[in-house]
């Protein structure tokens, strides 16, 4: 009863690890796929084959037994190859002829293995078959092994489940009904029992199956796992590729409307100063001769176009400026021109440079720097504080705007600080990617391309440093840009190596 016990147990777990490694090969492409049917193949075929003989072993006439080895191992091999071949036919065309044509091969290689196992075992007594048992375990072992297999195509939550209690009835109902077909009767003296080593060998034949077919689940969870993971990967990269064509769709919509607004400024202006001459002209009365202040008009509503047509050239090409510097960043071609100088000096120059916007902002702009000297490309370190202090001044509606300067051991440490609106926590990380802008273009009265913070970021990192940012909302925001210092250092290298 024991081994009946253990065989039924195999037999239930080896068709639940098959019915689970079958579906996974279904859901593969056609090349992977056939490796999966290769592997839940000789998985079948090793659990049906074990199953078996286990369940022949716990069979116990009165004569002696013996087992044709040749045979037997047969037996195996028939197990192993049917079950290939029903399994491909099967899973490899998906249409129902051939998964019943895959089932019923199915179903009789299982038969063919029962009764080559049937034929090996040996015993001394005259055997009787019973046609119609052996008929019927045959059509059982085909029906349910198709039904097992139309199971297995199956999408449904118990689809796993339908298919491991068919399988399982297909090899349990095959051989109890073979062996109902299977009749002896003894040519010796009756109490004669087979030797206990059997039972040994039906343990150490189930322990070696269920290791395989262990083996099996085990390559089906570490490759569903790492298939969830790339699942995973590739969802993430998915949302990243959304976002990022999201932030260039916006990004087209903010550059189109940056790019328009200077040009149309350029235009009107360029027509009014093509007409102005004949506007002048056109106010002079009959034989109203042409005056000096009639020239000084002239030349002043003149300067007054240029300078507009000017500012909006500048704004223009400012913005082609940043995405040829983001351009060739991208491209690893950006170029650093070291050179020292105070880093106070820096300060000074912006700080003259942007009180005209600060004051138009109602903002006060203050500058704190230590007496050190910074041995960087200048012009880049000014462009990431004209990014940073543009935005402050632009974006934040701060009040007061501090721009500082200090040496923090072998570091220059540039912050620029405002008491403006601050940016959310989920806004930190994402004002640094191209084309983002904490706000979006419709919020934000003064547009921008939303490359000045990763053109800056890229900066500092080109100079083997790093920029970061505190903000609260309602509170402020402070950039901070921590820069290699060594001004001393890298010069008496420099010198070293020259010299």
């Amino acid at each position: 009863m024991t081994l009946v016990l253990l065989a039924a147990l195999l037999c239930a777990f080896g068709s639940w690890v098959i019915a689970n490694l079958y579906r996974h090969a279904l859901k593969q492409t056609p090349r992977q796929a056939l490796l999966w049917y290769f592997l839940t193949a000789v998985t079948s075929g090793i659990a049906i084959w074990c199953t078996h003989f286990i369940a022949m072993l716990a069979y116990q006439p009165d004569a002696p037994v013996t087992f044709d080895f040749g045979l037997t191992f047969a037996s195996l091999l028939i197990a192993i190859i049917g079950s290939t071949v029903g399994i491909l036919i099967a899973g490899m065309f998906r249409r129902r002829v051939t998964t019943v044509i895959g089932g019923v091969i199915l179903g009789l290689s299982i038969s063919a293995m029962h009764y080559t196992g049937m034929v090996a075992y040996r015993i001394e007594g005259v055997i009787f078959w019973d046609k119609t048992y052996l008929v019927a375990s045959v059509l059982l072992a085909m029906v349910l092994s198709t039904v097992a297999l139309f199971f297995g195509a199956q999408n449904g939550k118990y689809a796993t489940g339908k298919m491991t209690g068919s399988f399982a009835q297909a090899i349990i109902g095959l051989h109890f009904t073979g062996m109902a077909a299977f009749h002896v009767t003894p040519t010796c003296l009756t109490g004669h029992s087979n030797p206990d080593e059997f039972r040994l060998l039906a343990m150490v034949i189930a322990g070696t199956a269920a290791m395989i077919v262990m083996g099996g689940l085990f390559t089906y969870f570490i490759e569903n796992r790492t298939r969830m993971e790339n699942i995973v990967e590739l969802r993430q990269a998915r949302d990243e590729a959304r976002d990022a064509s999201r932030a260039k769709s916006e990004f087209m919509s903010v550059l189109s409307h940056e790019l328009r607004t200077p040009l149309t400024i350029i235009n009107g202006y360029a027509s009014f100063l093509t007409n102005l001459k004949g506007h002048t002209m056109a106010k002079l009365k009959p034989n109203e001769p042409i005056s000096k202040v009639h020239f000084d008009e002239l030349g002043d509503q003149t300067e007054r176009y240029g300078g507009r047509i000017k500012s909006a050239g500048d704004h223009l090409l400012t913005i082609i400026n940043e995405l040829l510097d983001y351009t060739s960043i991208e491209l690893n071609s950006v170029k650093l021109n070291r050179t020292s100088f105070a880093a106070g000096d820096l300060l000074a120059e912006l700080a003259e440079q942007f009180q005209g916007l600060a004051k138009e902002k109602q903002a006060v702009l203050e500058i704190e720097y230590d007496e050190f000297d910074v041995f960087a490309d200048r012009g880049r370190c000014k462009q990431i504080l004209i990014n940073l202090l543009g935005n402050a001044l632009k974006f934040s509606s701060a009040s007061s705007i501090r721009m500082r300067a200090k040496q923090v051991g072998d570091t220059c440490r540039l912050e620029v600080e405002d008491n403006g609106c601050g940016m959310p926590a989920e806004d930190l990380q994402r004002i640094f990617q191209a084309f983002i802008q904490a706000e979006t273009a419709n919020k934000s009265a003064d547009g921008g391309t939303g490359l000045g913070l990763a053109i800056s970021k890229k900066l500092a990192a080109a100079h083997e440093g790093d920029i970061r940012v505190e903000s609260t909302v309602g509170i402020g925001t402070k950039f901070t840009v921590d820069l290699p210092l060594c001004a001393s250092e890298i010069a008496a290298e420099e010198a070293l190596v020259a010299a």
